[in-house]
């Protein structure tokens, strides 16, 4: 049999697959060959998981893999012809590099060979944790468990006697000692791995304690022993601070303890204090402090009683024998000596005054500086109510109040008209009051007097009056009628009463007792005249009240006075009509037209006036639903003709007046004309217009041409007076305020006068100008006639 090895080649750290091959050899078709490409693996490998490739070469063999580490998986474990193999190895927590051999075995019955492989992989990081790296311990003995978690082999180093450890795989355990000192101890303990790292774990431990089942002691007199129970972290001593107090025993181990406290009798009257005191190591560690009572009689320190004869009883507390030394003699006892606890009971007798008393008892043992007081105090006759004021209502009624005494006392009422039962008695009592009916406008009062031993009190009665008030004492209605509310408030009887017997005002109610909502209605007065009464409203004991009725007539007006047209007409603005009435309206003229736009709103309409005469007519608005009375309205309609003159007064407002005016020769005067938007726009006319207080226009005469005659006074201010404008006209102007771009533009023939002139932004700006003007009172210009 022949055997052909490869080269044996170490991998790389990459995933990459070598194959290596051996001699140049062709086996016979009988012989076994196996081979591997490597047989060593890690020469580098780092700690973390790794993988790696060989090759497996067979010729007419089977095989496997045996002795593999946990740690090292080969994929395929076995095969019967050539394979590529992948060699995984899992990570290396361990803080030592560790290295396997394993075999490639023919498994064929007939020959056997094997084949020794390696591999190894390098130590991880070493490191120890731990879950707590601070202890804090009691002052006695006692252990605790921290948990440690490493990947290699630690121990610990301590320096302290006070401390020891056991190990017990991945736990430590750390016990320490008592700590018989007074100040609270610390040290450190290192875990130590890894060639000089360490972990350092601090541990403080307290003093020791000593706790009893009791910490303070109270005796009687006699001799006394009490059994304590101790715990004590540490040894201890003990001793008692004055020769009456012994402890047995007086010293102990750590631990559970009892033991035994004796007090011996106190002979004196003066409590006496003292402790027992347990140590350790020298040091104080536990105080009990004991208080004991010499000779003692304890008894309340004061007593109250009430004017009455009463009793109480009062607990004395003694353990020796004692005796009443003295008590005032209003004072008497059940008993007056007694020895050791006891109960007596106290009286004191009536006290007839309505001043207080006070007194004192002594009790004591003669021949013995051992005395002890009670103060009595008992109170004088006292008198009160709940109520100082009644509150009557003006009908017959009933009231009670409470009244809280402990003497005899009287009563004495003021007035006939009320009552009071009881009038006398004695301590507590209700008192009822009982007043007649009052039939008067007028409250009244009145005074209940009591008196008891020196001394009197007063409680005041007080009853209502009959009132009659309303809410409203006239209401003014409109001609269509309608209602109203009148709130009524009373306590007495009453009834209503209309005054002439009028018909047209109607009551939902005419009598009644007490308060009442009472609707008064009021019918429709088709009528030119105001109507009024007036309501009587009677009680039977309060004063009358008036009430005044009024409603008005119908009314009728409308927002204009005339209506006036220009010579072409057309449609007025639209006029409103206030009524509360039913109307009719009509013209008597033809050349107009009424237009009913709405309710209560209408417009007229004017034909063109073809004469030279102004003509007139009356428009009619008259009301139709009246039955008393008659009323209308007559507006006149004026229209200019041809030529005409008139007058307007009070204009004040125009968006765009006489826009794209026919030709005209009509004069115009107007007075106290505020504001217009744009003036006369885009007009040609031979108009003689006069205007007095002229306020303000937009852009005055634009795109005009015109030979209109101007006279203006107060006049304001403009845009862009006469912008790009022919004009013939003559303009006399007073008052002219402002201007943006006076007469921009313009070819202008026209002779102007203007006075006051202000400001102007740009004058006669690009302007042909061949008529005269003049100005005074020029203030401010941006760039004249330029």
């Amino acid at each position: 049999m022949i055997i052909v090895i490869s080269n044996i080649m170490l991998l790389s750290s990459c995933d990459d697959m070598f194959e290596i091959f051996g001699d140049n050899f062709t086996p016979s078709l009988s012989a076994h060959y196996l081979n591997t490409t490597n047989t060593s693996f890690g020469d580098s490998w780092s700690p973390d998981a790794y993988k790696e490739y060989f090759k497996v070469e067979s010729f007419n063999t089977s095989w496997k893999f045996t002795n593999v580490p946990e740690w090292i998986s080969l994929y395929p474990q076995s095969g019967s012809t050539s394979a590529s193999v992948t060699l995984s190895a899992k990570e290396n927590t361990l803080a030592t590099d560790r290295t396997a051999v394993f075999y490639l075995n023919s498994t064929e019955s007939d020959w056997h060979y094997g084949k020794a492989m390696s591999v190894s992989q390098g130590e991880a990081k070493a490191y120890l944790n731990v879950d707590k790296s601070s202890l804090t311990f009691g002052g006695g003995t006692s252990s605790q468990t921290i948990k440690i978690s490493s990947n290699c082999v630690w121990t610990t180093s301590n320096s302290s006697s006070w401390i020891s450890t056991s190990k017990n795989n991945n736990e430590l355990t750390i016990s320490v000692s008592p700590n018989p000192q007074s100040t609270y101890r610390t040290a450190t303990l290192y875990l130590r791995y890894d060639n000089g790292k360490s972990t350092p774990i601090s541990i403080t431990q307290s003093p020791a304690g000593i706790t009893s089942s009791a910490t303070f002691l109270s005796c009687d007199n006699n001799a006394s022993k009490y059994e304590l129970k101790i715990s004590a972290e540490a040894d201890w001593t003990a001793t008692g601070s004055d020769s009456w107090i012994s402890v047995t025993p007086d010293n102990g181990n750590s631990g559970e303890s009892k033991v035994s406290i004796e007090i011996a009798p106190n002979t004196t009257t003066q409590t006496r204090n003292g402790y027992v005191t347990f140590y350790t190591n020298g040091t104080t560690k536990l105080q009990i402090g004991i208080t004991q009572k010499g000779l003692y009689i304890d008894v309340p320190s004061e007593l109250e009683f009430t004017s009455t004869s009463s009793s109480k009883s009062i607990d004395i507390h003694s353990n020796t024998t004692w005796e009443v030394i003295s008590a005032p003699n209003w004072i008497t006892m059940s008993k007056t000596s007694g020895k050791g606890n006891d109960n007596i009971s106290i009286t004191v007798h009536d006290n007839p005054n309505t001043s207080s008393r006070n007194g004192e008892i002594v009790i004591g043992q003669l021949g013995l500086d051992l005395e002890t007081s009670i103060k009595v105090t008992q109170l004088g006759k006292t008198f009160s109510t709940d109520m100082n004021i009644i509150e009557l209502s003006d009908i017959a009624s009933t009231a009670s109040f409470n009244i809280f005494s402990d003497a005899k006392w009287t009563s004495t009422i003021s007035d006939s008209w009320f009552s009071v039962t009881p009038q006398n008695g004695n301590g507590n009592a209700e008192i009822v009051v009982s007043a007649t009916e009052n039939q008067s406008p007028e409250e009244r009062t009145g005074t209940i007097l009591y008196q008891y031993v020196d001394k009197s009190a007063y409680v005041n009665v007080h009853q209502l009056a009959k009132y009659l008030t309303i809410s409203n004492k006239s209401f003014d209605f409109d001609s269509k009628g309608g209602s109203h509310i009148i709130d009524l408030s009373t306590n007495d009887e009453w009834t209503t009463e209309i005054e002439h017997q009028v018909s047209w005002v109607k009551l939902s109610q005419t009598s009644g007792k007490g308060n009442a909502s009472i609707i008064l209605m009021v019918e429709d007065n088709p009528s030119v005249n105001i109507r009024s009464t007036t309501i009587l409203i009677k009680s039977k004991s309060a004063q009358d009240i008036r009430i005044l009725v009024s409603q008005k007539p119908r009314h009728l007006s409308v927002n204009t006075q005339s209506i006036m047209f220009f010579t072409k007409g057309g449609n007025s603005e639209t006029f409103s009509i206030s009524t509360d009435g039913i109307y009719s309206i009509s013209g008597d003229a033809n050349w107009f037209t009424i237009n009913k736009e709405s309710d209560n709103n209408f417009s007229i309409y004017a034909t063109n006036n073809t004469s030279n005469d102004f003509r007139r007519g009356t428009i009619k608005i008259e009301l139709t639903d009246l039955i008393e009375g008659s009323l209308s309205l007559e507006l006149s309609v004026i229209q200019a003709g041809n030529g005409c003159s008139f007058v307007v007064s009070g204009y004040t407002y125009d968006v765009d007046w006489n826009n794209k005016l026919g030709d005209s020769s009509l004069s115009l005067f107007i007075t106290n004309y505020t504001s217009d938007i744009n003036w006369n726009d885009i007009y040609e006319g031979l108009l003689t217009l006069t205007i007095t207080g002229y306020n303000s226009d937009y852009d005055w005469n634009k795109f005009d041409i015109t030979n209109c005659n101007a006279t203006i006074t107060g006049y304001g201010g403009d845009n862009n007076w006469n912008g790009n404008n022919n004009s013939n006209g003559n303009a006399s102007i007073s008052g002219y305020g402002n201007d943006n771009s006076w007469d921009e533009s313009t070819t202008n023939n026209n002779n102007t006068t203007i006075t006051d002139y202000g400001n102007d932004n740009d004058w006669n700006n690009n302007s042909s100008n061949n008529g005269s003007i003049s100005i005074n009172g020029y203030s401010n210009e941006q760039n004249w006639n330029n």
